[in-house]
C-alpha cells in the first residue's frame, strides 16, 4: 500500500489529505474537511491538471499574455511550453480569442488572456 500526501487548494483550509492507494486505485481518502477536499484529492492523485499560462510573440514585437481555456494533464505541460514558444501571432487580439486549437494535442485551447492593437 501507498500513501500519497495531498495539500488540498480548494478553500483556505489547506486540508494534508492522506490518499491511500493499492495497484494505482484508490482505496480510501482521510483527513479532509469537505466533500471538494474528497474530488480534489481524488483528480490530483489520478489525473493531475493545471492551467498553463505563458506568453507567445507577436508579429509587431513584445509579447501577449496567453493561457489554456482549462487546465491540461500535467503530464502535457512541457509540451504545451515547447509549442507555445514557437508561436507568433498577428494584431488585433482581444481577450478570450483562441490563439492554439487543441495545444499539445489536449484537446483545449491555448487563449489570449490580454489584448494587442
Amino acid at each position: 500500500m501507498e500513501i500519497k500526501k495531498v495539500t488540498c487548494i480548494v478553500c483556505p483550509k489547506g486540508c494534508l489529505i492522506d490518499v491511500k492507494l493499492e495497484d494505482g486505485k484508490i482505496i480510501s481518502i482521510e483527513n479532509y474537511q469537505c466533500k471538494r477536499g474528497i474530488d480534489y484529492a481524488q483528480n490530483e492523485v489520478l489525473d493531475p491538471r493545471r492551467i498553463l499560462t505563458t506568453t507567445v510573440k507577436l508579429s509587431t514585437g513584445g509579447v501577449l499574455p496567453v493561457r489554456t481555456r482549462e487546465a491540461i494533464p500535467k503530464k502535457y505541460l512541457k509540451k504545451a511550453m515547447l509549442e507555445s514558444k514557437d508561436i507568433v501571432v498577428k494584431p488585433p487580439i482581444k481577450v478570450g480569442d483562441v490563439v492554439v486549437k487543441d495545444i499539445a494535442g489536449t484537446g483545449i485551447d491555448l487563449i489570449a488572456t490580454g489584448n494587442a492593437k
